[in-house]
């Protein structure tokens, strides 16, 4: 169909000088149309053939021309308008202007039906809006000065721009590109506006369909909303922002060593083919918000990789989703977000580095993540982060291992099946308050300067292996934690003694997770050395650090009655024996508080005083049943506590043995006298009563009967103090 300019169109051959209607006529007429192109500028000018008389000339050679009619290399032709045209012709030989110089073409609301090659042609502005071009377009080379527009434009086959040169914009927004689509090596001057266009290929499925390998963006590339399906941007370089987001990439990307200079946004993109973003170059920031990497489920290979790429900005991946990722040997620059982050297959970050500050807060890692030789110089943030694990039987479900915590380190409230911490280096506050271990931790943490202090206050690890390294130790706060069959251990002998020193137990629960009770067996020569003291906390020279809970009498008490039961329960009564004294002793140290504080009520100060008063006589009796040798000796030499009255207390203390004074104690008929006086003692104390001694003062009444008492009383304790040394 032919434009005539007025909104209507007509039908038939295009008309040059001599050109026939039809048969040999026709052919005749391609082919003058044909001499008509080949001409030069100038020998149209002279022949006066104007640029109306070429445009037909060149629909005469495509419509009706044949293989050699449309061998166009080389021609200079003015602007070609093929608007609102179905452009198709005798045969499928496509027309070809390699070569060749175009003022512009324009084929807007066109059907191009036939194969056109433009490699190395130069073209001015080409307009293609909603175009639809079903044959393919093989462009490698070609050079277009102006805009290159195809807004809309349907490409039915194979598109080639392998080493084109686009000076002006290239504005392919909602174009569909429906087979294969090739800019490799590809310049782009101006921006680059690809919103919602779609490049899928359908003529090799294994292969890439669309790539842009090696290419070059001057300026703004924009592919907001497009859809791809395998694609290829390796070593293709973005100088200006580079704007994905919401893309969608249905098969393999890679953007291996890539360069993004300025802005990469890939906010919200879907990646549902492998991709691959190693050793690429982010020298600005870069925006991965909520982008989705599901991969192919491919066994052997991870559906994404960032290693060895260097984020020199910003690496922001909040909320972004990953199934099997790599970021080994990353280089963070800036600072990381991967805030509530889900990686649902393993994810490795070993070996990467983040310069600033690293943010994995609520992250959750469902299957095993490995931060092994990991460098943080700035803080890390796992504050929530869930590291589940399980997917890997063969290792840890989360390793720190070799790591370098050079900052704070907060894994406040995380959750970990399983962890491995060993040769791991921490340099600022380590925060593991109320962090869960829910299967076992293997720690082994050194300092790198000052004093570390691992903060375990209110966490719960079930079991595992806490070491200290051959030097630079650090310090754990294990208050309020819960503490199962955790074992603690030193690097060699001589350390183990000094361990606990740093280790800080208050009100710590020894036996919450039933079949997991930890076990102070272990260190029984510590703890008999430092009489049986677990509460103290070695601390360096004029450190002051901010604990959870004073240790007060009263906290003091709760965190030995917990290590008693934690003895107890694995079976070890000598030690479960030795915390109850501990405890009786700061229970006494809480009663005597309430006696001295002049706040309480009075009844209340007298029934404290009178625990206190119980408890310093059991433990100086008995040691609280602990020390039936120093009961023993108490039940044994009691009575003579009563002697010196009997023997030297004047008649109120006088009795049927006599009494003497103390200048005829040494004389015969006063030890004589001294051994009737105790033998009334231990009658009166031992209840025998034979009735040949008897007491006459008031005073020896008394004193007769409250020994008859404290013998009760001993004697109570001697059996008790025995039963509970039996039970060890």
């Amino acid at each position: 169909m032919a434009d005539r300019g007025d909104g209507s169109h007509e039908s038939g051959a295009v008309g040059v000088p001599g050109a026939g209607a039809d048969g040999d006529d026709a052919g005749d007429g391609s082919a003058l149309a044909a001499e008509v192109l080949h001409l030069s500028p100038n020998e149209r000018a002279e022949r006066g053939i104007g640029e109306e008389a070429v445009r037909e000339a060149f629909l005469t050679v495509v419509r009706e021309g044949d293989a050699e009619a449309k061998d166009l290399r080389g021609v200079e032709l003015p602007a070609i308008e093929l608007n609102r045209l179905t452009v198709e012709g005798a045969d499928r030989h496509p027309v070809d202007l390699r070569g060749a110089t175009v003022e512009s073409l324009s084929a807007t609301f066109a059907t191009i039906r036939l194969p056109i090659r433009l490699d190395d042609a130069t073209l001015g502005d080409v307009t293609l809006d909603e175009a639809h071009v079903e044959e393919p377009v093989l462009a490698d080379g070609v050079t277009v000065t102006g805009d290159f527009e195809a807004f809309e434009t349907e490409f039915a086959g194979d598109v080639a721009f392998e080493g084109a040169t686009f000076e002006g914009r290239f504005d392919v927004d909602e174009a569909t590109f429906a087979n294969d689509v090739t800019f490799d090596e590809a310049t782009f001057e101006g921006v680059v506006e690809a919103r919602a266009a779609e490049f899928y290929g359908d003529s090799n499925l294994l292969d890439d369909n669309t790539s842009f390998t090696d290419a070059s963006f001057a300026a703004l590339a924009d592919f907001r909303q497009a859809e791809f399906g395998f694609t290829h941007f390796e070593r293709a370089t973005f100088a200006g922002e580079a704007n994905f987001q919401e893309a969608s990439f249905d098969g393999d990307a890679e953007f291996d060593e890539a360069v993004f200079e300025a802005f990469a946004d890939f906010d919200e993109a879907r990646f549902d083919g492998d991709t691959g973003f190693a050793d690429v170059t982010f020298a600005g920031d870069a925006d991965f918000r909520g982008a989705a990497f599901s991969g192919r489920e491919r066994a052997l290979d991870e559906d994404v990789t960032f290693a060895g790429t260097t984020f020199a900005g910003d690496a922001d991946f909040r909320h972004a989703r990953f199934r099997f990722v790599s970021f080994a040997e990353v280089a963070f620059e800036g600072v990381a977000h991967f805030e509530e982050g889900e990686f649902d297959a393993d994810a490795t970050f070993a070996g990467a580095t983040f310069a600033s500050e690293a943010d994995f807060d609520e992250a959750r890692f469902r299957e095993d993540a490995d931060f092994s030789a990991v460098e943080f110089a700035a803080r890390a943030v796992f504050r929530g982060a869930e590291f589940t694990g399980g997917a890997n039987f063969l290792k840890d479900d989360l390793t720190f291992e070799g790591a370098h915590f050079g900052a704070d380190a907060d894994f406040h409230n995380a959750e970990i099946t399983s962890a491995n911490f060993l040769d791991t280096a921490f340099g600022g506050e380590i925060d593991f308050s109320g962090a869960h271990f829910s299967e076992r931790i293997d720690f082994e943490a050194s300092q790198v300067d000052g004093d570390a202090w691992v903060d375990f206050t209110r966490a719960k690890i079930v079991s595992g292996r806490i070491a200290q390294p051959a030097e630079n130790w650090v310090r754990y706060d294990l208050t309020l934690a819960s503490l199962g069959d955790v074992e603690l251990v030193a690097a060699t002998d001589e350390d183990h003694r000094r361990l606990l020193d740093f280790f800080r137990f208050c009100r710590t629960e020894f036996t919450e997770f039933d079949g997991h009770e930890f076990d102070f067996s272990a260190h029984r020569e510590y703890l008999d050395r430092n009489a049986w003291a677990i509460h103290e906390f070695h601390e360096p020279p004029d450190a002051d650090p901010e604990y959870e809970l004073a240790m007060t009498p009263q906290v003091a008490e709760t965190t030995y009655l917990k290590a008693k039961q934690s003895a107890a329960a694995v079976g070890d009564m000598k030690v479960a024996g030795e915390f109850r004294v501990k405890r009786q002793q700061y229970s006494r140290a809480e009663n005597v508080a309430v006696v001295r504080d002049s706040t309480a009520p009075v009844w209340t100060r007298i029934k404290n005083l009178g625990r206190a008063t119980e408890n310093w006589f059991l433990g100086i009796t008995c040691g609280h049943g602990m020390r039936p040798i120093r009961i023993g000796f108490a039940f044994v030499l009691a009575p003579l506590l009563y002697v010196p009255f009997y023997a030297f207390g004047g008649d109120t203390f006088m009795t049927a043995a006599g009494q003497l004074s103390v200048g005829e104690a040494l004389t015969p008929e006063g030890l004589a006298t001294l051994f009737d006086v105790a033998r009334f003692s231990y009658i009166s104390y031992t209840t025998i009563g034979y009735g040949f001694l008897g007491p006459e003062g008031r005073g020896a009444e008394v004193f007769a009967a409250s020994e008859a008492y404290l013998s009760v009383v001993l004697s109570a304790l001697l059996v008790y103090a025995l039963v509970k040394r039996s039970e060890m």
